[in-house]
């Protein structure tokens, strides 16, 4: 196999400390240790954070985080899912041009340029700089916009002029893309259902999941425990949910559950770990509901979560079900979940579910409050020998999802492009 130069390129490209998105983090990671030179271009400000990489008049700031070589380019913050955001995305990518036409000055040529979205837009400029100078492209896609957009938030419809856009541009970077990579199963599903498939060659298409640095998450879980009663009390049979605290997660859903629960399971304790704008809202709820077995603890670093999930007795993976699932889901967590050896309560009804496929926990079909219940009473009374069985095949599950194969997977696709652009 050739050494290559490889241009990663994603919006919100964060540092494994920041927690967000770490996949091209690992892959990178790998990449070197298997002796390729990789570059992640990536925003200044580290998205959910009030964190910026650069100072206020550099373009650029190189900053190399355990072997992991990044290019930080200057953005506009912001806080919100506002114009500030939208600016950042647009100023990206026009900074991220200059930025890689300075390398190129610098006499560095990649061999491929790799880039992900969601953010379309320094997707198309990368695509488009690369086009003209005959560099292959990658392009990854871990998110449907804009169909997520208006599936998330139903105030916007599909027919708004900016969503039309970002559909014309969303089919002219799969078009352009000499290999694509869908996170989530169903991609060539998409391609067919948007009636794409005559002018996008259904061969180009490839799946690479997210998945779990193995090696860090054992570390960690030796290195990084909580001093938390709640977490450690032995009698209760833990079930944990971590992340964002957002509508786009419906928990109020889980309260209910977590009411069933009191009056049937009195044994069987909530504890949400994360932050987020309906968190106050929810514990206001418990309050007045006197839901007593849920517990919101705040956010942690990213280093105490295998220690938080090998505590639980069930994980939960819980948003809202929304109809862009039935093309696969692949959130970061659920690999946290599986490597922490423990059953997956989802809640959330998809095609391709890794959960239900390995049965390493229960798929729910539906989001009512006894479907919910129900699934977990079942789990709650499986044999011991059973449960044991069932966190095994979780475990297993990780394993085939742990970084440096994920890497070497990658790799093969892009072997086999220079062989055969």
């Amino acid at each position: 196999c050739m050494f290559m130069n490889i241009w990663i390129i994603n919006n919100y490209s964060t540092p494994p400390s920041y927690g967000g998105i770490v996949r091209h983090y690992y892959f990178s990671k790998y990449l070197t240790k298997m002796g390729h030179n990789v570059r992640i271009i990536t925003s200044s400000q580290i998205h959910n954070t009030q964190v910026s990489m650069t100072e206020s008049n550099q373009l650029i700031t190189e900053k190399k985080i355990d072997d992991v070589t990044y290019t930080f380019v200057r953005t506009l913050s912001y806080k919100k899912n506002n114009w500030r955001r939208i600016y950042n995305m647009v100023d990206f990518s026009i900074n991220c041009v200059r930025v890689m036409k300075k390398l190129l000055k610098t006499g560095e040529n990649p061999d491929i340029i790799y880039t992900s979205s969601p953010s379309p837009f320094c997707c198309y400029t990368a695509m488009r700089f690369a086009k003209k100078r005959n560099i292959p492209t990658v392009f990854e896609v871990r998110d449907l916009w804009p169909l997520s957009i208006t599936e998330y938030n139903q105030r916007i419809s599909k027919n708004n002029l900016a969503i039309k856009a970002l559909y014309a541009m969303e089919k002219q970077l799969y078009k352009k893309a000499d290999r694509i990579i869908f996170t989530m199963a169903g991609g060539k599903d998409y391609i067919r259902d948007k009636g794409w498939e005559n002018q996008i060659s259904i061969d180009k298409i490839t799946q690479v999941n997210n998945g779990i640095d193995l090696i860090g998450f054992q570390r960690n879980l030796r290195h990084h425990k909580l001093n938390d009663p709640e977490l450690l009390e032995q009698k209760k049979f833990k079930i944990i949910f971590t992340g964002s605290i957002r509508s786009a997660y419906k928990l109020n859903i889980i309260l209910e559950v977590a009411k069933l629960c009191q009056a049937k399971l009195p044994f069987i304790k909530f504890l949400i770990y994360g932050d987020g704008t309906e968190k106050d809202m929810l514990i206001k709820l418990c309050k007045e509901n006197n839901i007593s077995n849920v517990s919101f603890k705040r956010r942690v670093e990213k280093k105490y979560i295998p220690f938080i999930l090998s505590n639980a007795n069930l994980t939960l993976l819980h948003s809202k079900n929304v109809d862009i699932n039935k093309y696969g889901m692949s959130q970061n967590k659920l690999f946290e979940y599986l490597a922490a050896a423990k059953p997956v309560l989802v809640t959330v009804k998809s095609r391709y579910s890794l959960v239900e496929e390995n049965n390493c926990g229960i798929q729910c079909q539906d989001q009512e409050p006894e479907t919910i219940f129900n699934a977990i009473q079942s789990l709650v009374k499986l044999p011991a020998d059973e449960y044991e069985e069932m966190s095994n095949r979780a475990h297993n599950v990780a394993q085939e999802y742990d970084y440096p194969i994920l890497t070497e997977k990658l790799l093969a696709i892009f072997n086999e492009l220079l062989n055969n652009p």
